[in-house]
């Protein structure tokens, strides 16, 4: 069952001091690491927690194997791959989806649900992109969790941080987190103003946030009073300890506005610009130092949950454990909590 909580819940100081970013790859999880656009006859590089795929396309097959299929000789790359050398690949939602981790344990039921996208298709060009972050993806996740940084990170497009109400929840199951966050009377932002022509100088807002914690696969949604909104899929593969691949699309079909619809997508790019700001520097402060505690408020309740999910699994699974618990399929339905239309609904 899907475990509810407010915000005053929040980690102890030890356990959030002794966090350390980027020090333990998990296992065991499909990872979206290439657009289907991107999938042609010669292959493509892709890395997952540093190590080599290489994906091409064989008429409507895709393969990813350890090995570059011309120029490489086939290497049986351990329990990570079958004797031939090849990963297991799955193309769904517009993009390929590699398996890190052991080959047997490679259930397609595992591949997320996303009910704004196509099973069998890709968006349209102008909703799909790539953005990276020079940081390892549990800090893009923490900064996605942490709702309150639009306020200051991305005040243009999402509006300043005053309201009348302003109040967090968040829910969890030992893979996933989900943070809510609920908003009366927020100034209309300069972005809503401007593109948009929304008149209204306050609304209200809804924002949600689930993020897949093996895989760093994330939603967002927002819904405002007299603003459409868009659902977006990000990736956060972790290529390396420093480097965070985020390819990303809108569900572009949600909204009815042809013009939010193609004009949002193109602030991707800003918006990832503004989060690598603040995220690229925070990487190194985390090695080469004594552990200590990190400040916190009642709004980072979800990311210190994270921290102890994302905790518990790696000491699961430095034992040996690398299995899915039986809470897998709580709260799978996320079209409802994400208050969207399944596309095939649309």
């Amino acid at each position: 069952m899907r475990d509810r909580h407010e915000a005053a819940v929040p980690l102890s100081p030890k356990a959030a001091g002794s966090w350390r970013p980027g020090g333990f790859a998990l296992r065991d999880a499909w990872f979206p690491v290439a657009h289907s656009s991107e999938l042609h006859h010669e292959a493509i590089l892709r890395l997952v927690h540093s190590r080599r795929y290489y994906i091409w396309r064989e008429g409507k097959d895709i393969f990813a194997a350890a090995y570059h299929p011309i120029y490489s000789q086939p290497v049986a790359d351990s329990i990570f791959t079958n004797e031939r050398g090849f990963y297991p690949v799955i193309e769904r939602y517009g993009h390929a989806w590699v398996w890190y981790g052991d080959v047997d344990n490679a259930d397609p039921h595992l591949i997320p649900d996303i009910p704004f996208l196509a099973r069998d298709r890709a968006q349209p060009n102008y909703a799909r992109g790539v953005n990276y972050f020079h940081c390892t993806y549990e800090l893009v996740l923490e900064n996605i969790l942490d709702l309150t940084h639009i306020d200051f990170v991305h005040g243009d497009y999402a509006g300043t941080s005053d309201s009348d109400e302003d109040s967090i929840r968040f829910e969890t199951t030992s893979e996933t987190v989900t943070m809510i966050r609920t908003i009366k009377g927020r100034p209309t932002s300069k972005y809503q103003k401007e593109v948009l022509g929304v008149t209204v100088p306050y609304q209200d807002m809804s924002a949600f946030t689930h993020v897949f914690i093996r895989s760093g696969v994330c939603f967002l949604h927002s819904h405002y009073s007299h603003a459409p909104g868009i659902p977006l899929m990000q990736s956060n593969t972790p290529e390396s300890q420093s480097v965070t691949r985020a390819n990303y699309v809108f569900g572009v079909q949600q909204t009815e506005n042809e013009q939010f619809a193609r004009e949002w997508p193109r602030t991707a790019p800003i918006i990832a610009a503004q989060d690598e700001s603040v995220l690229r520097p925070q990487n190194s402060r985390y090695y080469g130092v004594e552990p200590r505690n990190d400040c916190s408020t009642r709004f980072d309740a979800a990311g210190l949950e994270y921290r102890k999910l994302h905790t518990a699994l790696a000491d699961r699974q430095r034992n040996g454990d690398f299995s899915y618990q039986a809470d897998l399929s709580d709260g799978s339905n996320i079209a409802e909590i994400l208050k969207i239309r399944r596309l095939e609904d649309a």
